[in-house]
């Protein structure tokens, strides 16, 4: 009896802790393709969930479709705003952009134009970084990217948490570059 209960627990616990193994080994950003929207996918380090909401913005409701996760100590999230008039475009781009400052409670330490291969020529296409309030001896931080594609507007956004390491810029660069759309 005592060797089938041996035998048993070695063939329950050899292949648990091989996978415990196995996870302590995983690495901590595991980068994927993932499908954003009709001809739009990016780069993530995590698996997102993705959620939908409407929101007001322009004067108009907006849906949004927003995928985000968490690696790494950042998180990491794209989300996409139908905006559906494209005289509302640059209006929308912009109250994003400010609005993720407010978010924050921070403001914009850099403010830089961008070109994406497949975007829609926009003025206000910017690529930022947000410096919020100090909290626990470290400031929030994040760096975004807001585009326009059609009559999309785009959010890319990697947020430093408290506690994220200090070399985090590498991976945040490679997420807001991952975005692919075909030329037009």
């Amino acid at each position: 009896m005592s060797r089938l209960i041996l035998s048993l627990s070695r063939r329950i616990l050899c292949p648990l802790a091989l996978f415990g193994l196995l996870a302590a080994c995983s690495p901590t950003l595991n980068w994927r393709d993932v499908d954003i929207g009709p001809q739009t996918r990016m780069q993530f380090p995590c698996r997102p969930e993705r959620a939908e909401r409407s929101l007001v913005l322009a004067g108009a409701p907006t849906r949004a479709a927003m995928w985000v996760c968490d690696a790494g100590g950042l998180s990491w999230s794209a989300t996409v705003l139908d905006v559906g008039d494209p005289m509302r475009l640059t209006t929308v781009l912009r109250e994003s952009r400010l609005s993720l400052a407010t978010r924050l409670q921070g403001s914009e330490e850099s403010v830089q134009p961008i070109r994406i291969a497949g975007m829609t020529p926009n003025d206000e296409t910017r690529r930022v970084v947000i410096a919020g309030p100090s909290g626990a001896g470290q400031s929030a931080r994040a760096e975004a990217v807001f585009a326009v594609r059609g009559l999309q507007v785009f959010q890319f956004v990697v947020m430093a948490q408290h506690g994220a390491p200090a070399k985090w810029a590498e991976g945040a660069d490679e997420f807001l570059r991952s975005v692919r759309w075909p030329d037009r």
